[in-house]
């Protein structure tokens, strides 16, 4: 891949270990043995063949071959009950540090959910197969992996003799490696826990749909200019850019406290598209006029425009994000699988959604400071939060990196969404961006220059 943010990429789901035992999600979604070349080929060849899009526009090009990248994924057993997701916003550019990183489970047998919030300068350790010491910037800097082309599988260490694969004699070939693969390998790695797809938006995206919402409304402790705009201390509806810029950017210095004090800005934003999610009918989120059959409602133009979700829109990735079967997943656009995924977050009741901060402290790590997460408190924050159906998660499948061996026990928040929810009653009207100047008239709101 030339750059984990933008390739398109065929993606085949691998089986999941999470309860200590192998699931196969399906047939042709277990690992494959190094010498199954022609099942692999033909897998691939079928997922080409019919227009699998990992992320981007519905009416886009067709896709060439790629490599298949296999994460763990929720076990059978429980994944109509229950899913894992990665999340991430990205940051300005391709390469930067990732603006949030979180883990998020929906628990949709009892209509609940949890997000472990994840400062973006989390250590995950050194020479554990990662580009990078810290979370935030794995997606940026995917690790590089060996590759043969003509099996289009990764290769080992193993697999190779004197340059070429085995198997097929053919050249192993160096690649960038996969950026939405190794933010998921760390959970399912150092966390223990399995993922079912993964939902990365850009800063720009996440701008777009805010507006495409009709704003959000937020209790600002204090007044504050954002986005080049003025507002009062108090609710406001903010849009697009001064709720970026309030989540992302506002008084962030790249050091892990100021990240934990954006996390609090986030979950009020969090809250805030939640409600917006909720009181929007399912077509408002996806539909089609009747007339001129052109795509309309949020995500249906935000996923046919320049800043999309990223995420596994195969088949098997729809259905493991809707918690359906992949045959009912298989003709499902992306704009109304994401739709739908949105509708049902918009269903849940805010206080049946639990956020969490990941335990641990700011530690030196060389000349770097980075978030140090605590593992044994890790554990147990997992295990009453994260853990509705019986994963295994102990000292052997939570393996998280820390500077120190014997680093103290740090904070930690674990709170509803309710508690920090506004009633979502503003509505963004008109949005007048100049070179040097912003007018944003809200209702329920004053105009402010």
């Amino acid at each position: 891949m030339s750059n984990g943010n933008h390739e398109k990429q065929v993606s085949l789901a691998g089986a999941a270990k999470a309860t200590g035992k192998e699931s196969k999600p399906q047939k042709k979604k277990k690992s494959f043995p190094w010498g199954a070349v022609v099942a692999v080929v033909l897998v691939v060849a079928l997922l080409v063949t019919g227009g699998v899009l990992l992320f981007g526009k519905e009416d886009g090009p067709s896709l060439t071959a790629r490599d298949m990248v296999e994460y763990t994924v929720t076990p059978d057993t429980i994944r109509e009950k229950v899913s894992y997701f990665a999340l991430g916003v990205t940051g300005a550019s391709a390469t930067d540090r990732m603006d949030m990183v979180a883990v998020m489970w929906l628990d949709r047998k009892n209509g609940s959910a949890g997000v472990l919030q994840m400062p973006v300068a989390t250590y995950i350790g050194k020479d554990t197969g990662f580009a990078t010491t810290t979370l935030g910037d794995v997606w940026g800097n995917p690790q590089p992996e060996t590759f043969c082309s003509t099996c289009r599988i990764r290769l080992e260490e193993a697999d190779i003799q004197d340059g070429v694969h085995k198997t097929c004699g053919s050249a192993a070939e160096q690649r960038t490696g996969s950026a939405y693969g190794d933010l998921i390998r760390v959970f399912n790695d150092q966390y223990g826990l399995p993922i079912d797809n993964y939902l990365v938006i850009s800063r720009a995206g996440l701008t777009e749909m805010i507006d495409l919402l009709g704003g959000v409304d937020v209790d600002l402790a204090e007044a504050m200019t954002l986005a080049d705009v003025k507002y009062k201390a108090g609710v406001q509806t903010l849009s697009g850019a001064a709720a970026v810029d309030y989540a992302i950017t506002d008084d962030y210095k790249n050091t892990p406290q100021t990240d934990i004090d954006r996390m609090a800005r986030q979950r009020q934003v969090f809250a805030a598209i939640i409600q917006r999610f909720g009181a929007c009918e399912l077509e408002e989120l996806y539909g089609t006029d009747k007339t001129t059959g052109a795509v309309k409602g949020v995500f249906g133009k935000l996923m046919l425009g320049e800043n999309p979700v990223r995420f596994n829109s195969t088949s098997f990735g729809k259905a493991r994000l809707l918690g359906v079967s992949e045959n009912a997943a298989n003709d499902l656009k992306l704009s109304a699988a994401i739709a739908k995924f949105a509708k049902q977050l918009g269903d849940l009741s805010l206080d049946k959604i639990t956020f969490s901060v990941l335990p641990g402290k700011a530690m030196k790590s060389g000349t770097a400071t980075v978030y140090s997460p605590h593992r044994a408190q890790t554990i147990e924050l997992l295990k009453q939060q994260m853990n509705p159906y019986g994963l295994t998660l102990d000292e052997n499948t939570v393996t998280v990196s820390q500077v120190n061996a014997e680093q103290e026990k740090g904070e930690t928040t674990t709170l509803t969404l309710d508690t920090v929810a506004v009633f979502q009653s503003g509505m963004l009207t008109a949005t007048t961006t100049a070179a040097k100047a912003t007018t944003t008239t809200m209702a329920g709101g004053a105009t402010q220059p």
